[in-house]
């Protein structure tokens, strides 16, 4: 019931169907900050404002990359926003969809997208896209929904049962 409340959120604040908005911070890379020079800035003439409403929905990073990076982006968003910009100034990428997804992907699981990065280097393993590949699409989200309605019927039976002194689980 949750994912399906959460897909129906994610299709009205985004553009699930069609193509996805366009960026003006697409054709510039991040700065270090003057001030740090541990830390990275928006690309000038952008402030911080202006740069994290270029982020995709907050929603989207859940059905993406799951409950982490979700936490993380609402809870550690200094921490988040410095973990793309950096993403993007060592990459020396522009394309601010593609660090997103990558950060997110990195939150949910770094061992597993820190050894992915290494195998595309090395070229045991082709790029994997995260901007493109992790984008839901209506048909994963009904998917998902029907198997989280199973599976909490499942358990609420077996919770209900449990809880009312039945052996007989189903």
């Amino acid at each position: 019931m949750i994912q399906f409340l959460l897909a129906a959120l994610f299709i009205l604040q985004t553009n699930a169907f069609g193509a996805g908005k366009t960026s003006t911070f697409s054709k510039l890379r991040p700065i270090l900050d003057p001030t740090n020079p541990t830390r990275f800035a928006p690309p000038e003439g952008l402030d911080k404002n202006s740069f994290k409403k270029e982020y995709y929905a907050p929603i989207e990073t859940i059905l993406r990359a799951g409950p982490v990076p979700g936490f993380i982006r609402t809870f550690q968003s200094d921490k988040y926003d410095q973990a793309i910009l950096r993403y993007m100034y060592e990459s020396r990428s522009t394309d601010l969809l593609d660090a997103q997804a990558n950060m997110d992907a990195f939150f949910a699981a770094p061992d597993v997208w820190t050894e992915q990065k290494l195998l595309e280097k090395s070229g045991k393993r082709e790029v994997y896209n995260y901007g493109v590949a992790g984008k839901p699409t209506a048909e994963r989200i009904i998917l998902s929904s029907g198997w989280a309605f199973i599976v909490l019927v499942t358990f609420g039976r077996v919770f209900w049962q449990l809880a009312h002194g039945n052996r007989n689980l189903f």
